[in-house]
């Protein structure tokens, strides 16, 4: 399962967000609403032609670390 998150667009609420999510069958695992952020998860292909209530949808990384 992949995790990614997804920047709502001005204009669209998190209850419209939700709602299209979990008909698609997406998990959403947490939600961020001072920087309107929702972080999902989801085992399908992510493509953001499909939710064009985000502005903006990124994966989460692995590939950080602290020295």
């Amino acid at each position: 399962m992949k995790t990614y998150f997804g920047v709502i667009q001005n204009g669209r609420s998190f209850k419209e967000v939700k709602t299209r999510l979990t008909g698609l069958g997406i998990k959403i695992s947490k939600y961020y609403p001072g920087l309107k952020i929702v972080k999902f998860e989801t085992e399908k292909e992510v493509s953001e032609a499909k939710f064009d209530f985000f502005i903006t949808i990124e994966e989460e990384k692995e590939d950080f670390f602290i020295q």
